[in-house]
């Protein structure tokens, strides 16, 4: 990881790391690389496209979006975005990443163990997930949410953010678009944070 790259994205996105923060990354991206030649968690596979969609994306969009002490739900984390590289901007965070593959959840607690980053880990879907009324803010990206999610977001009346290239699949009935802000330096990649329509 090359910090003169590290500082180009951080002028690029508007925020700074810490070096504490700059260790995480290094050792989640570490971690990410040796796990990933094993289990197919990621298809990026450069560091500097993981850098730059990966983390410098939901850092940038955490230093919008996203408040100290917010309880966050990454749904379908997958690789662990953007679920982890929010709780690293934003450390006050509580972070439940929620996988239903066994095997990416046994990664994501190592390598969040690894990097020193608390998260919770829930190793089923969304659907399974019964302790929504703790949550404040839903994170999703590349994935569309079942109608039965849908409807236990707009009942905690929980916040949705949306990593999204064309039209994010949110049904409009339940969710009305907020704010929706382009990510830097890309002229199709958006994030667009959804609250729920009152009942």
């Amino acid at each position: 990881m090359e910090t003169s790259r590290v500082s180009e994205l951080e002028t690029l996105f508007g925020v700074e790391l810490s070096g504490e923060q700059r260790h995480q990354v290094r050792v989640y991206l570490e971690t990410l690389s040796r796990w990933n030649r094993r289990i197919n968690l990621t298809s990026i596979d450069r560091v500097e496209e993981q850098l730059r969609l990966s983390f410098f994306e939901a850092f940038w969009a955490a230093k919008l979006f996203v408040k100290e002490d917010t309880r966050v739900a990454d749904i379908g984390a997958g690789a662990g975005f953007p679920g982890v590289p929010i709780k690293v901007f934003r450390p006050g965070v509580e972070l439940t990443l929620i996988e239903p593959s066994g095997k990416k959840a046994v990664f994501l607690e190592e390598a969040c163990r690894a990097a020193g980053i608390g998260v919770r880990v829930f190793g089923g879907r969304g659907e399974e997930f019964g302790d929504w009324e703790s949550i404040d803010l839903a994170t999703v990206r590349a994935l569309r949410l079942s109608p039965l999610v849908e409807r236990q977001l707009c009942n905690n009346r929980i916040e949705l953010l949306v990593f999204h290239g064309k039209a994010p699949e949110v049904t409009e009935a339940r969710f009305a678009v907020d704010r929706r802000e382009r990510v830097p330096g890309s002229e199709n990649r958006f994030v667009s944070l959804y609250v729920p329509r009152e009942t």
